[in-house]
């Protein structure tokens, strides 16, 4: 197995799309699933030989959590891992390597009219894997849901060296896998035992729409208790309890028709009836960004900012696509969303021009690159409340308090969404300069994950836990299931050997430690 130790490697793995810095010892490109079996079982002996030792996975390195981000050995699956099946038509699906980037998917499924519907914001630069890894979903989630509910099994590395596949199975299947005198017998026994001895402390989670913090112990269950899904155990779990290196995706193909509309508001409160207006009508997708994030795009998109309209005195815009069969269908169900709208007071434009929805998208799209690439000057893009969710209910209340605390942080942010999964993307710009910026970013984010949590949300949608949002996984959901969490993390990772410090055992000294301290 390949392996690089160089310094200017490991530098280029110190980072990800999120606000740390940490230094691998190497990084790992196995070639396949023996090889990466093989790098497990070395580093099992290794651990049991005292060493201090550990593997990370990574794939195209845009988490925003610091997810693949480690001390240890870093394994990028992108090298290697990039096998893509035939698609199936006739199923609708196509089994693909977890080193697979989103992009060559596109290549693969978009002239056949069909697609992977999670379709993030960085479907153009993201991979499948951290998709996998994170519980990704994007502007389509609203309809079609996070990875999770776009993946029908996968293929996993386990800390025995094993590769299981795993895929809902009914209840005389679940015997039947209890009963296997194997690892993967024992992984089904305990883990259903767990669930049922901890039912009360598991339905205590936020009632959000999305939510990736911790281990999504009430998914395992179909509602009616007779589809027990596994594999939901390991999606967005970022590599902490095995390597997927197989996925097999649902597709769904391009709707022929759509009709997209568009509500300009000047008050944040308005963002709750809007949202829960719209999503009577079941829009493909309800998108947010601000008046700053608009600013921007007049300065980088010129051409797409003066199609994208956003009045002054308007805060936010809001803007929805209904794809249907036909244009009659995507007319009358937009055409409702904005009678009903108008009813309740507000002005909506009928966007007719495509090129005016592309527009509106890229701009919401890019809204994190454009901070990124062309922040103020002595500032840093620092995506660390970027990934809160609360009940739509709330909307209002809740980003009042948010701008309120971070009035006294001096910081200059945008907003940007998935709003109608309820799903905001605050970005604050920080001098990273300043003797305390460090502290100041914690502090602030504690602050305002207290707020997500009173209002009954989540402080982890897309972009998970990582070393961001671990050490507060605890005061999210009480120490029970915090302490469930750690059960089950190593009863899948005995030795720990899986990406520590990620869902459980974090730190928030260590994350305070690396924190990126420059504004380059």
């Amino acid at each position: 197995m390949q392996t690089d130790t160089t310094e200017v490697t490991r530098l280029r793995y110190a980072r990800d799309a999120s606000i740390f810095e940490v230094l691998p010892l190497a990084v790992c490109y196995p070639k396949n699933v023996e090889e990466l079996s093989q790098l497990i079982s070395e580093v099992t002996q290794k651990k049991l030989a005292g060493e201090i030792i550990a593997i990370t996975p990574r794939n195209a390195g845009t988490c925003m959590s610091g997810g693949s981000l480690t001390e240890q050995y870093c394994v990028d699956m992108s090298r290697y891992f990039t096998a893509i099946s035939t698609v199936d038509l006739n199923d609708m699906s196509v089994w693909v390597e977890g080193g697979v980037m989103h992009a060559a998917l596109e290549e693969v499924t978009h002239p056949l009219g069909i697609y992977f519907p999670p379709y993030t914001s960085s479907h153009r630069i993201c991979g499948v894997g951290g998709m996998l890894g994170n519980n990704a979903s994007g502007e389509k989630s609203v309809k079609y849901g996070p990875t999770s509910k776009n993946v029908e099994r996968i293929k996993v590395s386990l800390s025995d060296g094993n590769n299981v596949e795993f895929a809902p199975v009914n209840l005389s299947q679940l015997e039947a896998k209890k009963q296997l005198q194997t690892y993967e017998g024992h992984l089904y026994r305990e883990i259903t035992r767990l669930l049922a001895k901890h039912e009360k402390a598991i339905d205590h989670h936020p009632r959000v729409k999305k939510n990736a913090a911790g281990y999504a112990l009430w998914e395992l269950w179909n509602p009616e208790h007779t589809i027990f899904n596994m594999s939901r155990l390991f999606i967005g779990a970022q590599g902490t309890l095995g390597f997927i290196t197989d996925a097999k995706l649902k597709l769904i193909p391009f709707a022929p028709a759509s009709r997209t509309i568009l509500v300009t508001i000047g008050n944040l409160n308005d963002l709750t009836p809007v949202v829960q207006t719209i999503l009577r009508y079941a829009p493909d997708t309800c998108e947010t960004f601000d008046r700053f994030t608009y600013e921007r795009a007049k300065l980088y998109f010129p051409e797409d900012a003066a199609r994208a309209h956003l009045a002054n005195g308007k805060h936010l815009v809001v803007f929805a696509k209904f794809e249907r069969q036909s244009q009659d269908d995507a007319d009358i169900w937009a055409g409702q969303a904005k009678e009903a709208l108008e009813e309740i007071g507000y002005r909506v434009s009928w966007l007719d021009d495509p090129a005016v929805v592309d527009s509106y998208l890229l701009i919401r799209r890019q809204s994190f690159a454009m901070l990124l690439e062309h922040p103020d000057p002595g500032t840093r893009a620092m995506p660390y409340l970027e990934d809160t969710i609360v009940p739509i209910r709330h909307y209002g209340e809740f980003l009042a308090a948010t701008e309120a605390i971070l009035s006294e942080y001096d910081m200059t942010y945008t907003y940007a969404g998935h709003i109608g999964d309820g799903s905001i993307r605050l970005i604050p710009l920080a001098n990273m300069e300043l003797p305390d910026a460090a502290e100041r970013i914690i502090q602030s984010a504690s602050r305002i994950y207290d707020l997500v949590f009173a209002f009954g949300g989540s402080i982890s949608v897309d972009h998970n836990d990582g070393l961001m949002r671990t050490p507060f996984l605890e005061r999210m959901y009480g120490k029970e299931l915090n302490d469930l969490f750690r059960e089950v993390k190593y009863l899948l990772d005995p030795l720990g050997i899986f990406n520590p410090g990620k869902k459980v055992d974090g730190s928030l000294s260590y994350a305070l430690e690396h924190i990126i301290r420059s504004n380059g």
